[in-house]
């Protein structure tokens, strides 16, 4: 049995077991600290820690783990080692609580919604007091969980973290479980919130009883829409309306008008007529039966975020965002509606500043199309799209999108000429064939992506594409995982040296028909990334190398916060560090 399931199984057969009992109360009088050379002390005191130090003390691996009984001290101890994530693992340690600092326990299971775990000093009614160890269900994304500390398990450690699929060490599953024998029940969590259509309210609170139930069944009739809210105001007003199940009619618009004014506040017009958006949010919310969606027609009197600018803020630095200006028409703006679409869909927050789309924002919207939208590979990953941002708009109820076609710069409403970003299949697959050097392409490159031409940029970028390439601007990768052609693309004519392995022969192409998605040039980005971090100004074809420089800088810098000097390039990316050895990048 490996290490994970080893501890797994260990923690599993405690469930069941109860602290002392005392004075009428729970007394954190337990077995585990006694247990534990070192946290003798913790005798009497919060063991939801303790506990898990135990746990590791039994199975002999103690190294894989602090001997501490302070949360606090364990998230510090594997940010320190550089394995903590926020993304769930089989067999890592959930912290929860501002900083992880107030509970803990041991993931077992994880799904696109929740982590199963196993937790000390817990209890199965949701109070303060814990009494005993518990399987429990947890939300992946709320306010509460805080992030994963990833023991070093010798078969490797399989994790949802989408950033350490390529990484030693890693095996990355979006669902995974132990195979540890043995499931107690555990304590579940409740069902996700049914959706409840604005846009279907409006059209039922807008068209007579008769044609409400015209209506043939299916996706598209209001009834169940209105059902819920009905129940809903029945709920939080006290007082059910007379119309029948299911039918907006004069009864329920009249609740629904009493509800906005003597639950919300509301005054003069904005008590009467249809519903809008953020009071059935606020409905929603109040009766806990329903989550809020756009749906089809009649548009919503929503804000509009220009996809153009999201591209913008996604493929510019904190610090280049920053200039732009905060008003209603401005991408700080446009990028604040959408954090805020995110924390509303997600049931969680985004660390970023308000307005600033950096890491954790790309992140979490990348979680956001992978397990919401079910979208995969290179489809779940990079700048948001236009589809994507719209079912975030639908599902958030918080906004409406306005679509990708003007090209002005990010202040007047898009900001893709700006960014210089390309759409990805404009980009084309021409052999360079003009003499350089590799040290003045780079240089070349440092001035086009608007950094200067350093000892940190020359000496990172020249270790990178020879590790990457060999220093040959028309390599294309045709064995990898990336060397696919993902749906919505096509192959394409490509005219670079071919590389097979296992033999590793390289041959030229001459436009024979090729994946889209092969990494190429002499930095190796995939087109998509290489479209997304295009620097105005540069070729858009794959193999000139400046252009494949310049992306991969703008990449760098947005995905590893790498400073404009590079100072922090080689400590932050270590395919770009001469000192380690490399890895993906």
């Amino acid at each position: 049995m490996n290490q994970a399931d080893t501890l797994i199984d260990i923690e599993k057969a405690e469930v069941g077991y109860r602290e002392g009992y005392s004075n009428g109360h729970y007394n954190n009088h337990q077995k585990f600290s006694p247990a534990v050379p070192g946290l003798e002390w913790s005798q009497n005191q919060a063991w939801c820690e303790t506990f898990q130090s135990w746990a590791f003390q039994q199975a002999d691996e103690k190294n894989l783990a602090p001997v501490t009984a302070s949360c606090a001290t364990g998230v510090t101890w594997y940010k320190s080692r550089d394995r903590f994530s926020y993304y769930p693992a089989i067999g890592a340690l959930a912290f929860f609580g501002p900083g992880g600092g107030e509970h803990v326990g041991l993931v077992h299971k994880y799904d696109a919604d929740n982590v199963y775990t196993i937790e000390g000093n817990t209890n199965a009614n949701g109070s303060a007091e814990g009494n005993g160890v518990y399987m429990k269900t947890r939300p992946r994304r709320d306010g509460f969980l805080y992030g994963y500390g990833m023991p070093a398990f010798a078969e490797g450690v399989v994790t949802a973290d989408p950033g350490l699929k390529d990484k030693d060490g890693f095996l990355y599953k979006a669902t995974a479980s132990s195979s540890a024998a043995g499931s107690p029940p555990t304590t579940p969590v409740e069902p996700a919130l049914p959706w409840v259509s604005s846009n279907q309210l409006i059209w039922a609170a807008t068209h007579s009883a008769a044609e409400q139930r015209a209506v043939e069944p299916g996706d598209s009739n209001p009834a169940d829409d209105v059902a819920l809210v009905q129940d809903a105001l029945e709920k939080v007003m006290g007082a059910a309306p007379g119309d029948p199940h299911g039918v907006f009619d004069a009864e329920t618009q009249k609740l629904y008008d009493g509800f906005r004014k003597e639950k919300l506040g509301y005054t003069g017009t904005d008590v009467m007529g249809t519903p809008g958006t953020r009071s059935l949010v606020e409905l929603g919310e109040r009766s806990q039966l329903f989550n809020v969606r756009a749906g089809s027609s009649p548009a919503l009197a929503l804000p509009w975020v220009s996809v153009n600018q999201v591209v913008w803020a996604a493929t510019h630095s904190a610090q280049e965002e920053e200039t732009q200006p905060a008003g209603a028409a401005g991408t700080k703006a446009d990028v604040a509606l959408v954090q805020d679409g995110l924390k509303k869909v997600m049931h969680t927050v985004v660390a970023d500043t308000p307005g600033i789309f950096e890491q954790a924002t790309q992140s979490l919207y990348d979680e956001f199309r992978r397990t919401v939208l079910n979208y995969t590979g290179s489809d779940a990953t990079g700048i948001p799209g236009e589809a994507s941002l719209r079912e975030l708009g639908q599902r958030s109820g918080l906004f409406q999108v306005r679509d990708s076609s003007p090209t002005s710069g990010p202040t007047g409403g898009t900001g893709v000429s700006g960014a210089g970003a390309i759409d990805p299949k404009d980009v084309t697959f021409n052999r360079h064939v003009s003499d350089g050097a590799l040290e003045d392409w780079v240089k070349e490159a440092c001035a086009a992506a608007g950094v200067p031409a350093n000892n940190n940029w020359i000496r990172g970028i020249r270790t990178a594409a020879v590790r990457e390439s060999s220093g040959n601007p028309n390599v294309c990768n045709l064995w990898d995982s990336n060397a696919i052609t993902p749906h919505g693309f096509s192959e394409v004519h490509d005219f670079g040296d071919g590389v097979h392995k296992p033999s590793g022969k390289t041959q030229k192409m001459n436009g024979v028909l090729a994946p889209f998605q092969c990494s190429r040039g002499v930095m190796q980005c995939i087109p998509q990334t290489f479209a997304s971090r295009h620097v105005s100004g540069t070729s858009v074809d794959i193999y000139d190398p400046v252009a494949s420089i310049a992306a991969a800088i703008g990449y760098v810098r947005k995905r590893y916060d790498v400073a404009a000097d590079g100072s922090n390039l080689a400590a932050k990316v270590r395919q770009f560090d001469p000192n380690r050895q490399g890895g993906p990048y």
